[in-house]
């Protein structure tokens, strides 16, 4: 069904002047069949970018230090930037500009970009400094310290990203704001190109290593931005300092964008926490392997649960906005029934296939035999989790709509707790084996406070 649905918006394209693509507006099918593609293009530079850090560094201190040193900056990222900021941003902006007209909404992006920006540059440089001390303590208490020295140097330059990215998340909204999605879809279609470029140069000049893909990472956001130029310039959008704090609507982004971060860095603190535990277990090699089984694992999350609840957030903030519970909860079940099954469907192949599929892809170089035993365990105990991961993507960006982030945020954070508990019980008996496996249960309980508390919310409690 997306296959066709996007084949009829590649027609509808077809017959559109070329210079008007940027603005075309698109109904929600339309939106998350093209989502689901940009998702599915992005996921496969993503392996490829995996197959190439596998065959350049292997499972090796060199790995290891850049998928911990990542953490950090993801997280930040995740606090003031990316999905968080769009999604708290978009309700308010679709209100604004039918309240008040188009301008009005881009002088709130306006108001929303400067505030942040103001917070996040000094905060950012403070983390800066003090990366050896939080790596030290949070991110790999276990490593050697000549790997905790290279680990805060990559996350120091991976946290030039984070202002990037500030800016990325307003400037989506303001097109997601009139469901201009193909110019968001089309950035989100290239993450990773620069940073297998970085792996690239990496293999031409030795000397370079692993900071050639943590400086592709950084460039990767430039290129995302620069994509969405032209969709702003046609909506006559120019970026502007306006420092009004006390803005009623900017409080209301605000009053969403909290909770909704804290939820976000809840969930994201869940890979320091595995990270940390992991490195304890002294086994440099899962940390490596557990970023590539979740690799495999987001791809089907972010086709069936990031792409069909971002799609949907427009049309759900409008009939949120009206008052019209019955449609909403409509379209809600119908999301929820799709890929609950959708997922458990996927589950079983993944499971089933693992490990050709981690043999075909990452099975070269420094990446061998045991790497890839090591992988599949992982990844096996990672895919029991699927439709709880999937149904909570979409049960948060529901969530959104009616616009509570708290519950996301209280859930998120039981999540953590469990999840944090569960492993301080399970690492020594288990080893690396107790990562998944604390997540599955934790997520899980995360799902079931979610789905019971947006029924709640959309019969009006």
């Amino acid at each position: 069904m997306p296959l066709l649905t996007l084949f009829s918006l590649f027609q509808r394209l077809r017959r559109t002047p070329l210079r008007a693509w940027p603005t075309v507006e698109l109904h929600v099918q339309d939106a998350a069949a093209l989502y689901m593609f940009s998702f599915l293009f992005s996921a496969t530079l993503g392996v490829v970018r995996q197959v190439l850090l596998n065959a350049r560094f292997g499972l090796g201190p060199e790995a290891a230090a850049y998928y911990a040193a990542v953490r950090l900056p993801d997280t930040i990222a995740i606090l003031i930037a990316g999905g968080t900021l769009t999604n708290a941003l978009l309700p308010v902006l679709i209100r604004v500009a039918t309240r008040d007209g188009e301008p009005a909404a881009q002088r709130l992006v306006n108001r929303t970009l400067t505030l942040l920006m103001v917070v996040v540059a000094p905060f950012t440089l403070g983390v800066a400094l003090a990366m050896p001390w939080f790596v030290d303590l949070l991110l790999a208490p276990g490593f050697e310290p000549s790997l905790q020295d290279l680990t805060s140097n990559l996350a120091r330059i991976m946290l030039l990203d984070v202002l990037l990215l500030v800016a990325e998340a307003g400037l989506i909204a303001v097109l997601m704001s009139r469901n201009q999605v193909l110019l968001p879809a089309l950035a989100i279609g290239l993450r990773n190109v620069t940073v297998i470029a970085g792996v690239g140069i990496a293999y031409l000049v030795p000397e370079v290593g692993i900071y050639g893909p943590a400086v592709g990472l950084v460039v990767d956001t430039i290129v995302q931005i620069a994509v969405l130029v032209p969709g702003l310039r046609q909506r006559n959008y120019r970026p502007q300092l306006l420092w009004q704090p006390q803005d009623r609507d900017l409080r209301l982004v605000g009053r969403l964008l909290w909770p909704n971060a804290l939820g976000g860095v809840s969930n994201s603190s869940g890979a320091i926490v595995d990270t940390a535990f992991v490195s304890l277990t002294k086994q440099t090699a899962a940390v490596g392997a557990l970023a590539n089984a979740w690799l495999l694992i987001g791809l089907p999350v972010r086709l069936l649960g990031v792409a069909v609840g971002q799609a949907a957030l427009p049309r759900l903030a409008d009939l949120s906005n009206r008052g019209d519970l019955a449609a909403m909860r409509r379209t809600i079940r119908r999301m929820l029934l799709v890929v609950s099954g959708t997922a458990i469907l996927t589950m079983l192949l993944l499971i089933g296939l693992g490990r050709p599929l981690i043999q075909l892809l990452f099975e070269r170089g420094a990446f061998d035999s045991a790497a890839v035993a090591l992988t599949m365990q992982l990844f096996t105990l990672y895919a029991i989790g699927l439709p709880a991961y999937v149904l909570t993507e979409v049960a948060a960006r529901a969530l959104v709509a009616r616009y509570d982030t708290l519950s996301a945020m209280a859930a998120n954070m039981v999540q953590l707790a469990l999840r944090i508990i569960l492993l301080t019980i399970l690492i020594e008996p288990l080893g690396p084996q107790a990562i998944p496996v604390a997540h599955v249960i934790s997520s899980l309980i995360e799902t079931i406070m979610l789905l019971v508390i947006l029924g709640l919310r959309t019969r009006g409690v």
